[in-house]
Parts: structure tokens; C-alpha cells; sequence
């Protein structure tokens, strides 16, 4: 069964989903600008919000890591995002 982080924006009506199998890493480029680069590092997902160097990275990699241990009835984890606001989301 698949498993997903959720990440609250607060420009969208509800949660992004991401399937823990196609996150490669996460990398945190300002307080305002993360991206979660998918499978082969040519894709990633840009994310937009303020805080977010306040462990953006770590929480996202604390989300999957309670993923993958959860049972298989807990398909979605959210990210902790306490201090941090994500206002934007997208594919690039």
C-alpha cells in the first residue's frame, strides 16, 4: 500500500499528498524556498512559505521515516510545519 507526507498550504483548499516512494531528498534553499526532489533529480517540488529553515528539511524526513513505520491503515503523515507557513506549492 502506498504512503504519502501531506504538506498544508495555506493558499489551497486542502493537503498536498506525496508518495514517500518518489521523494529522493529535500533540500532548503532560503527561509522562503524548499524543494523535495522526486525519484531521478530532474523533478522536484518547489515549495514557497516563510520559515522555512526553521526544519523544513528535517520534518519532511521525520515524516517519512514515521511513514514507512506506520501500518498500512495510516497511509498519510503530515509534515510538522510549527513555525513555518507554506504558501505555495508546485511541480517543476
Amino acid at each position: 500500500m502506498a504512503k504519502y507526507i501531506t504538506i498544508n498550504s495555506s493558499d489551497d483548499a486542502g493537503n498536498a499528498h506525496i508518495d514517500i516512494d518518489k521523494i529522493l531528498f529535500v533540500e532548503t534553499n532560503s527561509s522562503t524556498a524548499a524543494k523535495i526532489y522526486l525519484m531521478d533529480g530532474t523533478k522536484h517540488i518547489a515549495i514557497t512559505g516563510t520559515g522555512l529553515t526553521s526544519g523544513f528539511g528535517a520534518n519532511v524526513n521525520a515524516a517519512l521515516v514515521t511513514a514507512a513505520q506506520t501500518s498500512w491503515t495510516n497511509a498519510a503523515v503530515p509534515v510538522d510545519l510549527t513555525g513555518m507557513t507554506v504558501t505555495a506549492i508546485a511541480i517543476a
